[in-house]
């Protein structure tokens, strides 16, 4: 056999072997990228699961409503700021803030027995109704719903705060009629005293400096009345 014809075979049997090997190289390739994007699919998929089981359709709707949505949607707190009252349960406020009238005067008081300062006298005639304040008239000033500095717009157990500056050093309780009740520490007593004093004042002088308003009236909230089958005691 002659040199060339030798060459020429060994040429095809080197073809022969070298085309199985690229085709199975190339299977295997082939393999493996469907098993990565699988893989991938697969953490995808865990992702999302994870997203919507932590995200409820009550947390997702949260997440939706406007902040100040959510706020109102809570109500009013039956035993703190924004307690709803009847309007007899409101005046009864205001009947205990005038029976105060004349106790003395005594710094971080809280009973009329030893005496009360302006937030004592808050806290003591709201609490008679299971509504805790606290002691503190800068405290008090960031409670309940702004109302505008005008006696048109207050209502009878507004809160009315004051300073001499941008802090807030004093809080009154507004009883109508443009009238205040506070503990004064310049009368030290408790005294009536005309809102409008306090709307204008110099520079460094007391100053109403806001309205808060801490209760809710119940329009729904109705006096229960005798009943009329029963007879009454006659009237003397």
């Amino acid at each position: 056999m002659s040199p060339r014809r030798i060459a020429l075979l060994s040429g095809l049997l080197s073809l022969s072997v070298a085309l199985p090997a690229a085709a199975q190289s190339s299977a295997r390739v082939s393999a493996t990228v469907p098993a990565k994007a699988h893989a991938t699919q697969q953490v995808a998929s865990a992702t999302n699961k994870k997203t919507a089981t932590t995200r409820t359709p009550a947390l997702r709707e949260h997440i939706a409503k406007a902040p100040v949505e959510a706020l109102l949607e809570r109500g009013a707190n039956p035993t703190g700021p924004l307690a709803k009252l009847s309007v007899e349960q409101r005046d009864s406020i205001i009947e205990h803030t005038r029976s105060l009238l004349g106790v003395r005067y005594k710094w971080a008081g809280a009973s009329p027995a030893k005496g009360l300062d302006c937030s004592g006298i808050v806290k003591y005639v709201f609490a008679k109704l299971g509504i805790d304040l606290p002691h503190h008239a800068a405290e008090l000033a960031k409670l309940g719903g702004s109302v505008t500095k005008d006696t048109s717009a207050m209502q009878p157990g507004d809160l009315l705060v004051f300073g001499k500056s941008k802090r807030i050093s004093h809080v009154g309780i507004y009883v109508g009629d443009g009238i205040m009740i506070h503990a004064s520490s310049s009368n030290k007593s408790v005294v009536e005293a005309p809102v409008s004093k306090y709307m204008s004042r110099p520079a460094g002088m007391l100053q109403l400096r806001g309205v808060r308003r801490v209760i809710a009236l119940d329009s729904t909230a109705t006096i229960e009345q005798p009943d009329s089958s029963v007879p009454q005691p006659p009237q003397r």
